[in-house]
């Protein structure tokens, strides 16, 4: 579960986000969309703990951000809109990437992956 409540963040005095509320069920799948300069981007790095915000709370799976950043962040996944240096991997390379990083055993690293890229009908893409 991914629970947002009233968070909020400017710089130098010009609101960037104001007063966003959003809740996730666990599981979802979600696409952040809207024009240049709406605040996607700055709502995504507070959320996932890259930026502190001026009000609100993020919390993850019961995990608040401000508070227990590293446990709130295991139960997150973000694919930013142009991930550096990762452009010619292949799905279940950067799948093993991320999961090798994470400390995972090869066994769960599969399990995990075919379980994630079924779960999102991303098996024909694996490459």
């Amino acid at each position: 579960m991914l629970e947002i409540k009233d968070l909020s963040k400017s710089f130098n005095d010009a609101p960037a986000v104001s007063r966003v509320s959003l809740n996730f069920e666990p599981d979802s799948v979600v696409g952040f969309l809207g024009p240049n300069g709406a605040g996607k981007t700055t709502t995504m790095r507070m959320i996932c703990g890259y930026l502190i915000p001026d009000q609100g709370r993020v919390r993850v799976c019961g995990h608040d951000i401000a508070t227990a950043r590293h446990e709130a962040q295991r139960k997150l996944g973000y694919l930013p809109e142009a991930p550096s240096g990762f452009g010619r991997l292949t799905v279940n390379e950067f799948l093993t990437f991320c999961g090798e990083a994470r400390g995972l055993s090869k066994k769960d690293l599969r399990s995990a992956i075919d379980r994630t890229c079924q779960r999102v009908n991303l098996g024909e893409a694996l490459g």
